[in-house]
C-alpha cells in the first residue's frame, strides 16, 4: 500500500506501538495538541489514528467526534474502553448521543487497555493499515483544504464548524479553544442554558434542519455584558445534503459602546426636532387662522399665507428627517432584547427594573426600533415612577411593553397616540405618535390598553418571524 502513517494522539509512548507492529514498517507519529492533530490530518497523509487518552482535557470520545466530522472513513483505534472514551465529558454528553441516535461507527475500534503494545491494539492498527481507502486523510490536501485550515488558524474572529448534531468540530481558537468544545454541543457545554445559549441552539437547529443561512445576527450575553455579530451557514456534503454548519462570530462590544454614544446624541436631536416641529406647527396654525381675520389686503395676505405654507412644508420635512422616513430602512433580523437593553442602560432608571420575557426575532430597522423602545420605555419611567417594573415579552404575533404603574387615565387609552394630545403637566404626546408611525412603517400595529392588575400595556401585532417560511 506504499508509505503509511499511524498518528497517535494523547497519552502513551508511540515508540512502543512501532516496536510491536509486525510486517512492513509504518511511520508512527505522535501529536500533543489538537492544533497539531488537525494540521497533521490536513497537510499530511494519515492511514490510521490511535487515540490513547484525553488530549488537552478533551475526552477520547470528543476527540473522535471532532475527527470523524471531517474524516468519516479514517480508521480510528481508541484505548481505555468505554469509561476512558467518556473521560472529561459531562453526563449530558450521553443523553446528547441518545437524542442524536449516534453510535460508534464500524471504523472506530475501542480497546479496553492502557497499553499501546497490547496485542489487541496491534491487531486493530494492523487491520486499519490494511484498509483499502481511508478517505481524505490518506490523500494529499487540496488547495481548498489548505485554504480552509489557514482560515481556522489565522482568522481574527471566532470561526467554527459543527456537525449535523450541532457538535463542535473545530474552532479558530481566537476566543474559544478547540479542546474546550470539541465533540460537544452548546447544550452540553452550558449547564445553565441561559437566554444566549437557548438562542444559539435554536439557530443551530434552524440552519441544519432548513439548510438556510442566518446572516449577521446580533447577540447579547447578559452575564458578560458582551455583544457579538454572528453568521451561520449550512455546510453541504458531497451528496448535497446538509452535514452541519460553519459560523463566524465577531465581538462588537466596543463598537456597540461607541455606537450607543453616537446614537444617544442623534436620537436626542431627533426628539428635539420632532417636538420643536410640532410646537412650531401649532404656532403656524394660530398665525394662519388669525391672518384671515386680521387683514383685508388680499395681495399682502396671499404673500403671508404662502410664506406660512412654506414654513409648514419645512416643518413636515424636519419631522420626516428626524423620524428617518425619507430613506429606505436598513432592515435586518434582530432580537428584541438587544435594542431594549441598549436603550434601558442609557435611561435614568433609578430603582426601575427591566424584565425580558420570551424573546422574539424580528426584521426591523435597528435605528428605528431603538427609537421605538426609547419612547415606550421612557414613557413607562416618566408615568410609572422611579421604582416601576417594565416588561418586554413576545406574543403569538408580536410583542408588548407593559409596566406596573398607574396606567392610562384616558378613555379610550388609544387617544395617547393622537398628535397634540395633552398629557397633563408633562407636555404634548408627540412621542407615542412617532412610536405608532415607526410600527406602521414596519407593517405592524401598535395599540394601548390598561392591564387588569394595574399599569399600561402597549401591544405590537402583525410581526412575522423571519425563521418561518411564508
Amino acid at each position: 500500500m506504499g508509505d503509511q502513517t499511524v498518528l497517535v494522539v494523547g497519552e502513551g509512548d508511540a515508540s512502543t506501538l512501532e516496536q510491536a507492529l509486525d510486517g512492513p514498517a509504518a511511520t508512527i507519529r505522535s501529536v500533543a495538541s489538537l492544533d497539531d492533530l488537525f494540521d497533521a490530518l490536513c497537510y499530511d497523509t494519515v492511514t490510521a489514528l490511535v487515540v490513547s487518552g484525553a488530549i488537552e482535557g478533551a475526552s477520547g470520545r470528543d476527540v473522535v467526534r471532532g475527527v470523524r466530522g471531517f474524516y468519516p472513513e479514517l480508521p480510528v483505534v481508541v484505548l481505555g474502553g468505554d469509561s476512558r472514551m467518556r473521560e472529561g465529558s459531562r453526563e449530558e454528553t450521553d443523553r446528547d448521543d441518545e437524542r442524536a441516535g449516534t453510535e460508534d461507527p464500524e471504523s472506530v475500534t475501542v480497546v479496553d487497555t492502557d497499553s499501546l503494545a497490547d496485542e489487541r491494539v496491534v491487531d486493530a492498527v494492523s487491520e486499519a493499515l490494511a484498509t483499502a481507502d481511508v478517505g481524505a486523510a490518506g490523500r494529499p490536501p487540496s488547495r481548498l483544504e489548505t485554504l480552509a485550515m489557514s482560515m481556522f488558524e489565522e482568522f481574527p474572529d471566532h470561526l467554527y464548524a459543527k456537525d449535523e448534531s450541532a457538535r463542535h468540530l473545530i474552532t479558530s481558537d481566537t476566543t474559544v479553544p478547540t479542546h474546550s468544545v470539541i465533540g460537544r454541543t452548546d447544550e452540553v457545554l452550558d449547564e445553565s442554558m441561559d437566554e444566549h445559549t437557548n438562542k444559539s441552539v435554536d439557530d443551530d437547529r434552524y440552519v441544519i434542519a432548513k439548510g438556510e443561512s442566518l446572516i449577521e445576527r446580533e447577540e447579547y450575553t447578559d452575564g458578560d455584558d458582551q455583544y457579538a455579530l454572528t453568521s451561520k451557514l449550512p455546510w453541504y456534503g458531497p451528496d448535497g445534503s446538509v452535514t452541519g454548519l460553519v459560523g463566524v462570530t465577531r465581538d462588537i462590544t466596543s463598537l456597540k459602546s461607541q455606537e450607543r454614544t453616537l446614537r444617544q446624541q442623534n436620537e436626542r436631536l431627533a426628539k428635539i426636532a420632532i417636538v420643536a416641529a410640532h410646537q412650531f406647527r401649532n404656532e403656524l396654525q394660530v398665525a394662519t387662522g388669525r391672518l384671515h381675520l386680521a387683514t383685508e389686503d388680499r395681495e399682502h395676505a396671499a404673500v403671508v399665507a404662502e410664506s406660512l405654507a412654506h414654513l409648514e412644508r419645512i416643518t413636515d420635512d424636519v419631522v420626516r428627517l428626524a423620524n428617518a422616513e425619507s430613506h429606505k430602512a436598513d432592515e435586518r433580523a434582530i432580537w428584541l432584547s438587544t435594542p431594549a437593553r441598549e436603550v434601558w442602560e442609557a435611561l435614568p432608571t433609578a430603582e426601575a427594573i427591566l424584565e425580558i420575557g420570551d424573546d422574539r426575532l424580528v426584521v426591523a430597522d435597528p435605528r428605528a426600533l431603538r427609537l421605538f423602545f426609547e419612547i415606550l420605555l421612557s414613557n413607562a419611567i416618566e408615568h410609572g415612577g422611579e421604582d416601576v417594573t417594565v416588561t418586554v415579552a413576545s406574543t403569538d404575533d408580536g410583542f408588548y411593553v407593559a409596566d406596573d404603574g398607574p396606567g392610562i387615565d384616558h378613555e379610550p387609552p388609544g387617544r395617547v397616540f393622537d398628535v397634540g394630545f395633552e398629557l397633563g403637566d408633562n407636555g404634548v404626546g408627540i412621542g407615542l405618535y412617532v412610536a405608532r408611525r415607526i410600527a406602521a412603517d414596519h407593517g405592524w400595529s401598535l395599540d394601548a390598553s390598561n392591564r387588569p392588575e394595574g399599569g399600561a400595556r402597549f401591544d405590537v401585532s402583525g410581526v412575522a418571524d423571519p425563521r418561518i417560511d411564508e
